[in-house]
């Protein structure tokens, strides 16, 4: 499962209610946004989603062009094609994401329900059990500290003190993704001799 977060430009809404707020991206902006009109913000989100998707599968966006006046034009006449590589399902499930009538959009129900997307779908996804500090030898956990001090991430004592506490800040954060490169096997016998470097 793949999971997006950009709160760069957000608001909050009651579902019914209808905001008006222009906030967001031009190549990811819903027409109505663009328009100035009052809209819907499932609806809008679901057209964000649709480009996002048709940028995975397609790899690049759907109105993008050489300037923001032509990627407007685009938008506006929701005009986009597909690569030959998209299947009939996947094309089906982006259009009716790019609708202009944010009425007869899809659903965020809708699409969580639709073929394309249940084919996917290989029941539960593996939990898999985070790195913690106690799975990593000693010579690795070291190795790491002083990776993230040679590179200025954070001093020492600052960052033995953030794993300590399980915070949740950068110096946890690029704690974990080194100690993501310790072989697993090293990880569970803690017989590693220690990590990949940055490079």
């Amino acid at each position: 499962m793949v999971k997006l977060t950009d709160f760069g430009f957000s608001n909050l809404f009651v579902p019914g209610e209808q905001l008006q707020t222009s906030c967001g991206s031009l190549a990811y902006s819903a027409p109505e946004i663009l328009l100035g009109d009052s809209y819907d913000a499932p609806a809008v989100d679901v057209w964000s989603l649709g480009v996002i998707l048709y940028m995975f599968v397609c790899g690049r966006l759907p109105f993008q062009e050489s300037n923001d006046s032509e990627t407007l034009t685009r938008i506006l006449d929701c005009k986009f094609s597909f690569p030959d590589h998209v299947s009939v399902d996947c094309r089906r499930l982006i259009s009716s994401m790019l609708l202009r009538d944010p009425s007869r959009r899809a659903t965020l129900e809708q699409i969580v329900q639709n073929k394309w997307v249940k084919a996917g779908d290989k029941g539960h996804a593996e939990a898999l059990p985070l790195i913690i500090r106690d799975h990593l030898p000693a010579c690795a956990h070291a190795t790491i500290v002083e990776q993230m001090v040679a590179g200025k991430i954070g001093g020492e004592e600052e960052i033995l003190c953030a794993i300590e506490l399980n915070e949740y800040n950068h110096l946890t954060a690029t704690y974990f993704l080194l100690a993501e490169r310790v072989p697993s096997r090293d990880r569970a016998s803690k017989l590693g001799t220690g990590i990949q470097t940055l490079a």
